[in-house]
């Protein structure tokens, strides 16, 4: 990516002969580097191959032009769950490319990266394609590999069959883009081990599975937290049960744990005390212990917060360490039940009881809780809204959280809208209460339409309704080209206000009344002036013609001229009037 014309722009070096050549910038400067012309694919020869570059397929690849040889595509969007065309060599089968290479007839060389580059994550899988839409060759998705291919247009070659072809399953794929992640990452800060929370829930035994795929189980340490004073007989007995599942966890991952007194040991504060237990306190003192533990196993700190989590809980954790990268950050709750039954299939890790709806529904009451706590001075205004908010489905919440979120959608195209109008708003007032509490939360891989990092909003602005529903979102071309349209019709209108006032001075000074200015401005009369002006013309043009030829025919003596020889009697006209 470089700076052209203050602007940035995907440039393609190539290097021959000893000599490194932007090709993109080059190529635009020949065609005079004005519109799309730097947009246009470069296209050169490289050993009897008309090679052209490309970073956006489907829109260069109809318009190349005839003699192309072979594309070469550089994936440049990261993956997206959402969006199978992501996942280079694994689309082909869901229908992506064939088409493009088909009408056109040219070679497709697919250059995916593979591993992480900050929050985005790419798949690998490059792939060549030959011009009758068959995939000749490929490398494997999720690793790093070299892949050599000659390029022989019109000749039949053996190709992958279709079977052999990798497909795209969003939960399989999603899973081995967050393990490719949490390694990269890992990597990137000089470490290959991993310590997480380990709570007894679905989120953190799922976090716990993904980092034993990316690291080994003998390099990531599980940290459980207990709370030691209950005030009720059901409590005491959530906590034990709790305790056994993050303890089933860790033996079935096969990973060491470090079990350390929670709030209650610390801060002894009763229901029935004056003061009573602040809610985040918890999270507070769990966060010191992961970091504590992160530090001395020199491991990367993994939190289990989801997308959902972040969307509706965030200033409940303001203050709190959850660790270096959250790599459900970008999943939302109820995601995470399939893909634990996707996880579950290569070996049983996560305990069949948290791999249910009710577990997913107990976490989506905690979090709901955490969100309306910051409305405890107002409780009737909290009670109604939690018993608003109760009434959802967990599917409800993360499917009118998806459409405000990743799709922008307008109030009324959210689902639910129209049903449960109080509870749609209050879910869209919890995001934007929560935006300025997002921003310390930690990294999150990128692998939605849309996260929240690149939703990024000024805190005062965030998630506002930008007041265009029903109507095309307004682009910075479409903006001036609206400015350039009024430019124009400003400038009209006042050449036709300019014509009207002198068309008013003269008729006053040759005393034509306004019934017949009028009329003169008509188009009627707009069309007998012209006819009249083109006789008048032409009655002018015989009457010059005429004088001219009258003085050329007199019989007076001819002028000498210079040199002595003598030519037609001079013009009675000037020289500027014969011409």
């Amino acid at each position: 990516a470089v700076a052209y014309e203050d602007a940035p722009l995907f440039e393609v070096f190539l290097l021959k002969d000893g000599k490194v050549v932007p090709a993109r910038t080059v190529m635009a400067m020949q065609r005079g580097g004005q519109g799309d012309d730097v947009w246009t694919p470069p296209i050169f020869d490289i050993c009897g191959t008309r090679v052209a570059v490309t970073f956006d397929a489907a829109r260069d690849v109809p318009d190349l032009p005839t003699g192309c040889d072979l594309v070469v595509f550089f994936q440049v969007n990261a993956f997206d769950m959402t969006s199978a065309a992501t996942t280079s060599v694994a689309a082909v089968g869901d229908g992506h490319f064939r088409d493009l290479v088909e009408r056109k007839s040219v070679w497709l060389a697919c250059m995916a990266p593979v591993g992480a580059y900050d929050e985005a994550t790419y798949t690998g899988g490059s792939f060549f394609m030959d011009d009758a839409g068959r995939v000749v060759s490929m490398a494997p998705n999720f690793e790093e590999s070299l892949l050599v291919q000659d390029v022989q247009r019109g000749v039949t070659m053996s190709c992958v069959p279709d079977y052999a072809l990798p497909r795209f399953n969003r939960e399989e794929w999603l899973w081995q883009t967050l393990v490719l992640s949490l390694r990269d990452t890992a990597a990137a800060r000089g470490t290959t081990r991993a310590v997480v929370r380990l709570d007894g829930d679905l989120a953190t035994s799922l976090t716990a599975a993904l980092c034993v795929d990316a690291f080994g189980s003998r390099n990531v340490l599980g940290l459980i937290v207990t709370r030691e004073l209950t005030d009720t007989a059901p409590q005491d007995d959530a906590e034990q049960r709790r305790l056994r599942l993050a303890r089933t966890v860790a033996l079935n991952l096969r990973v060491r744990t470090v079990e350390r007194e929670g709030l209650d040991s610390l801060v002894p504060l009763r229901a029935d005390m004056e003061t009573p237990t602040r809610p985040d306190l918890w999270q507070r003192v769990a966060g010191l212990y992961l970091s504590e533990i992160a530090e001395g196993f020199g491991a990367l700190a993994v939190s289990s917060l989801t997308k959902t989590a972040a969307a509706l809980a965030a200033p409940s954790y303001t203050g709190a360490y959850l660790g270096d990268i959250a790599p459900f950050g970008d999943v939302y709750l109820t995601e995470l039940e399939f893909v634990a039954r996707v996880r579950n299939r290569a070996s049983a890790v996560v305990p069949s009881s948290l791999v249910t709806l009710a577990s997913v529904s107990a976490g989506m009451d905690e979090l709901i809780g955490s969100a309306l706590a910051g409305l405890g001075e107002l409780p009737d205004y909290g009670e109604r809204a939690l018993r608003a908010l109760s009434e959802l489905e967990p599917g409800q919440v993360d499917t009118a959280l998806e459409a405000h979120i990743d799709r922008n959608a307008p109030f009324a195209e959210i689902p639910l809208a129209s049903a449960r109008p109080q509870a749609v708003s209050l879910l869209l007032m919890l995001v934007r209460q929560g935006e300025g509490a997002r921003r310390g939360l930690p990294m999150v891989p990128i692998v939605s339409a849309r996260s929240f990092a690149e939703r990024a909003w000024p805190q005062t602005l965030a998630w506002s309704d930008r007041g265009h529903t029903g109507e095309d979102a307004v682009t910075l071309s479409g903006l001036a080209r609206a400015e350039i349209e009024r430019f124009e019709s400003h400038g009209a209108e006042a050449g036709e206000r300019m014509r009207n006032e002198i068309m008013g001075l003269l008729g006053g000074l040759m005393g034509i009344s306004p019934e017949q200015m009028e009329e003169l401005r008509s188009d009627e009369g707009q069309r007998r002036i012209r006819e009249n002006l083109q006789k008048f013309e032409d009655q002018v043009q015989d009457a010059i013609g005429k004088m001219i030829g009258s003085a050329g025919d007199g019989e007076g003596p001819s002028m000498p001229q210079q040199g002595g020889s003598s030519g037609p009697a001079p013009s009675p006209f000037s020289f500027f009037s014969d011409n």
